[in-house]
């Protein structure tokens, strides 16, 4: 699905990057064993990921046509841009500038363009928050099973099958982990909503006295 092609990197259960199970294995073998998962294959089989995707493609429809009722104000700055120029032909900077007339309206058209791409940044960047939040419940919720489905095998470290160069079948749990989290009814739910893009942006620590 094109909707997770980065979600690997968002992966809960991937304790280490290296070029092969065994030399891993080997390293940490005062750890425990070493079982490998694909987390995409969960991402976008399970019926969590399922029900996420689905969630998550509504919201970008959303956003996508609140992205297309912009487009009147898009066409009509091009058109001020044009006017502007047309305007300004053969005129400097420092002209412009000085321009009792000129100036006030390309300080109107600069306005109106940022608040433009504010909204148009907003709305990319409220998917992307809405994603997040969306990649981090399904973190909480799988990442229990990841842990269980490893005890069970007596496995101390996981490797996101991207990472390494070969694993035998014998080591791979994201079978188990896909059909654990089907069987579960809690596991089986999304849970995904619309989040404002400051949501997500980093909170700055108080000034000190």
């Amino acid at each position: 699905m094109r909707l997770f092609g980065y979600v690997v990197a968002a992966a809960v259960a991937v304790a280490a990057v290296g070029v092969s199970v065994d030399a891993f294995a080997q390293r940490n073998r005062n750890q425990g064993g070493t079982v490998v998962l694909n987390y995409q294959r969960v991402v976008a089989e399970s019926a969590l990921g399922r029900d996420m995707g689905a969630k998550l493609a509504q919201i970008r429809q959303q956003v996508a046509q609140e992205a297309q009722a912009l487009q009147p104000e898009g066409a009509s700055l091009e058109q001020e841009r044009q006017r502007l120029a047309q305007a300004s032909r053969n005129m400097s900077p420092e002209q412009i500038r000085n321009s009792a007339s000129l100036a006030p309206q390309v300080q109107q058209f600069s306005q109106r363009l940022q608040q433009f791409q504010a909204r148009q940044q907003g709305l990319q960047g409220d998917f992307e928050c809405s994603q997040a939040f969306a990649l981090r419940d399904f973190e909480r919720l799988s990442s229990p099973v990841v842990q269980s489905v490893m005890a069970s095998r007596g496995a101390g470290v996981v490797l996101d099958t991207g990472s390494i160069v070969h694993a035998s079948p014998d080591l791979d749990i994201t079978n188990t982990v896909i059909q654990q989290l089907d069987q579960n009814p809690a596991t089986r739910t999304a849970t995904v909503a619309r989040h404002a893009v400051a949501e997500c942006a980093p909170q700055q620590a108080p000034a000190q006295q």
